[in-house]
This record gives structure tokens, sequence and C-alpha cells, in this order.
């Protein structure tokens, strides 16, 4: 891959993505004995395991769940209007999200969003959660577990795009699953890559 002499790789710095500790600290903060811990479970759980943006998790319907001989994606609409599928391999994440259908009340109601607003009126006539609860949802959880940084729905997809770069060390794949148009965009998961050149190299000792 080339690139411009004067142009560097960006890297994210710690507190742009969470560890996988600090993952799991913030799935354990919503009280699942009630609906709206519940639902924002599964909304973590698809932020960390599909890498979506918060308008896209806002935006989907319950139809875009879908499912199909034990294979699950997400029918995400994406900048631009762009419309594309999105896999769902983590099982927890599939659970979160049928358990919350289930006890919600409106899995078979296709057109309605998949996430809704929860013990209060209705944020839209369409009840869609709004950018503002979710801002406040996130920053609540994060509190409540500890994690000292500043965290937010774009935090929670760096998060996503920096565990895949470093399984499977395919820049391409990650380009996919991220739905990024130019590679560029996704150069900045290369950090991941970086840090295990760094563990090999002091590991030497030829």
């Amino acid at each position: 891959m080339k690139t411009n002499q004067n142009q560097k790789i960006k890297e994210l710095s710690r507190d742009k993505f969470l560890t996988p500790d600090e993952c799991a600290k913030l799935c354990s903060a919503p009280k699942q004995n009630k609906l709206l811990g519940i639902r924002d479970y599964a909304i973590l759980k698809v932020f960390l395991n599909c890498g979506l943006r918060k308008t896209e998790l806002i935006n989907l319907k319950v139809s875009d769940f879908q499912e199909q001989n034990g294979t699950h994606w997400l029918i995400v609409h994406s900048k631009g209007g762009d419309i594309e599928e999105q896999d769902i391999m983590n099982q927890n994440t599939i659970n979160a999200i049928w358990r919350y259908l289930k006890r919600a009340g409106h899995a078979d109601k296709q057109d309605e969003p998949l996430f809704q607003p929860i013990g209060h009126k209705l944020e839209t006539q369409s009840k869609k959660l709004n950018r503002r609860s979710i801002d406040f949802m996130i920053k609540k959880y994060t509190q409540n577990a500890k994690i000292y940084k500043n965290v937010h729905a774009h935090t929670l997809r760096h998060t996503f795009g920096t565990e895949l770069q470093t399984i499977v060390g395919d820049i391409k794949v990650t380009q996919k699953a991220m739905r990024h148009k130019s590679l560029s965009s996704t150069l900045i998961y290369l950090h991941t890559n970086r840090q295990r050149v760094r563990k090999g190299l002091a590991q030497l000792n030829l």
C-alpha cells in the first residue's frame, strides 16, 4: 500500500477506544431486571459488536434485524443513503436483541423502530430514540462502570474497529466491516498492528 511520504498514519490515542476489560465493565452496568436495562444492554452490545454509528442505530427498524438458517444480520442505512448488511456474529448480542424485543412487545411490528424510548413520553411520533438520549445513556453507564474516559457512541465504534483489526490483521476486512468507502478512513486502526510489532521486537533475542 503506497502512501505519500508526507502522509503519516494517524494513531488513535488510548482514550478514543475501550479495552476488552472496559467493555466488560460497561456492559455489566445496565441492571437487567427491568426493561430499560435490557434495552440498554442490547444497544451497547450492538455498538460494540457491529460498529454502528449513532444515527444508524437510531434508524434501525424491527425489520432490519434479520435471520435465516441461524445467521443474523442488520440492514444498516449508512451515510450517503447506502444500505448495507452487517452480520452479527456475537451470540450474546443476538440473544440480547431477541430478549429485548420479546420483553418490549414489538417483535412483530416490523415497521417500528428497533430500539424505542422507555418510561417516558415518546420522543417523536415514530417512537425513535434521539441522539441526546443515546449520549446520556452511554455517559451514565460509563460513570457507573468507573471508566475514566470521555466515552460516546463513536468511542464504541472505534473500539469495534480496533478489536477487529487486532484479530484479523487485514485492513481491507476492517474497512468492509466499518463500511468505509475510503481506505484512508480505516488506516487509524493500524495502530493495533504497530503495538503488536513493538511487542514482537521487544521479545526478539537474536
